[in-house]
């Protein structure tokens, strides 16, 4: 007998952008991983198919929508289809990188199909390895990289006789976990109250926009309301871009060393260096909101089960200039850590809250800058492959829901990746040129001299 079970608030929020942008494309989440080495193939497709097995999240279906637009979700036995090969080693690796990003592009539409395509794939260079395109409702890029591990793990074991790879926690147990401590009672209660208790203690939020007051005021003048504190939301034109910047793994290292030193996580500096910057660009406005996404993987279950587990929840920080950059980072951390502990909250409960208390037009938001840092790099640890050069690229959906998306990562040389997505329909690359070049003088400013107040910071770079 087939059992259907609802969404969990995570998977609810990824949904709901599917439903209100009415195109899958806005829950692509697309990845290469590829090895400078020959592969056996034979044995590597046997190794995905074996992945299937061994990680439930890849064999989930959807429901057609009910009346409302809602699903449930349902777990196969069993995958059945052919795993596919392609050759693209004739191009260049920037042609077969726009290649792979068209395919990273396409839509998985349909009820009750696959939402999880495996490719293998020889690319140039003598690079090869597989091209995994999924639904962001079944996975997180925390889980991707659990997945692409025990992958290669399972290839070494059949290929160098290396260690099989220990199970991984199954779906559906965490699954029915996660939706019973979702439905505790007195736990929603104590989250349902954090919420409202911080809308209470601040007021309404504010907007703040990188290119400036003017995003505001525009908002204000078109819904004829002077006062209007939230700014509206791109709902047509959706197409995203991406740059990235990479940062030296020197630098790099100075910024997790003053983490480290002051008991401050890189998420936190991360939030202030936003913050920082939107405060500077807008007049230093003191009230900034950030949405910061959450991985909520701290048990072994919760680590190896799959699913998508990161969640957005408004990092809100009411900072005056005169505060200083050590100050500002503890403040950050402080809301943070509360926030962790309501991080079962559904946050679109939150949107709702802030809607029926202060009536914003529809399809307008106080935010216009979501952050999501990965500590785990795609670097298998893995000896009998981890001195082996690895293409590991992750690609754009195509369609952003966000103004601008910053993902920060590890990269394999000790540095960091610093990778803006943004809408094309009103942010360019220059805007994400001097989001960068500001973030690095705030930050590098901040963490030479914490004493040093944010107006300071804000004046001097």
């Amino acid at each position: 007998m087939r059992e259907y079970f609802p969404l969990t608030a995570a998977q609810k929020m990824h949904h709901n952008w599917i439903r209100d942008y009415k195109t899958q494309q806005v829950s692509g989440v697309s990845v290469v991983a590829a090895l400078q080495t020959e592969l056996d193939f034979g044995l590597l497709k046997k190794c995905i198919q074996l992945e299937f097995e061994r990680y439930g999240c890849m064999r989930i279906r959807f429901t057609k929508p009910d009346q409302d637009g809602n699903v449930k979700q349902y777990i196969v036995k069993q995958e059945t289809r052919d795993i596919p090969f392609k050759d693209i080693s004739n191009m260049t690796m920037r042609e077969a990188d726009d290649l792979m990003q068209s395919w990273a592009y396409e839509t998985m539409d349909g009820d009750n199909i696959p939402m999880c395509d495996v490719t293998m794939i020889r690319l140039p260079e003598g690079y090869n390895g597989f091209f995994i395109h999924m639904d962001h409702r079944l996975i997180d890029s925390s889980g991707l990289v659990v997945m692409i591990n025990d992958l290669m793990s399972l290839y070494t074991h059949y290929r160098f006789g290396s260690e099989y790879p220990q199970d991984l926690a199954d779906y559906k147990e965490q699954l029915e976990k996660d939706l019973k401590k979702a439905g505790a009672s007195k736990r929603f209660a104590k989250d349902q109250k954090f919420w409202s208790d911080r809308i209470d203690e601040l007021g309404e939020p504010l907007y703040a926009d990188p290119q400036g007051p003017s995003v505001l005021e525009e908002a204000r003048k078109k819904h004829n309301d002077p006062n209007l504190r939230a700014a509206d939301i791109e709902m047509e034109d959706l197409m995203v871009k991406v740059k990235d910047y990479h940062l030296e793994p020197e630098p790099t290292k100075n910024l997790i060393d003053f983490c480290m030193n002051h008991h401050l996580s890189m998420t936190n500096l991360l939030l202030l260096g936003i913050r920082t910057y939107l405060s500077k660009v807008n007049n230093g406005q003191e009230d900034i909101t950030i949405e910061n996404f959450i991985s909520r993987r701290s048990t072994h279950s919760e680590w190896t089960s799959g699913g998508s587990r990161t969640i957005m929840f408004p990092c809100r920080t009411v900072i005056p200039a005169d505060t200083d950059f050590m100050t500002a980072a503890y403040e950050i951390q402080n809301v943070q850590n509360k926030v962790y502990l309501h991080s079962n909250y559904d946050p679109s409960l939150i949107v709702e809250e802030l809607r029926k208390r202060y009536n914003t037009p529809e399809n307008t938001s106080y935010v216009s800058c979501y952050l999501t840092y990965q500590p785990m790099p795609v670097q298998p640890d893995n000896k009998y492959i981890a001195n082996i050069p690895m293409h590991a690229k992750w690609f754009a959906n195509g369609a952003a829901t966000k103004k601008m998306y910053l993902t920060v990562s590890h990269t394999a040389d000790g540095g960091m990746n610093f990778s803006y997505h943004y809408q094309t329909a009103h942010l360019e690359e220059h805007d994400m040129e001097l989001m960068y070049y500001y973030m690095m003088r705030i930050l590098f400013k901040g963490i030479a001299e914490p004493d040093m107040t944010l107006g300071e910071i804000m004046e001097q770079v």
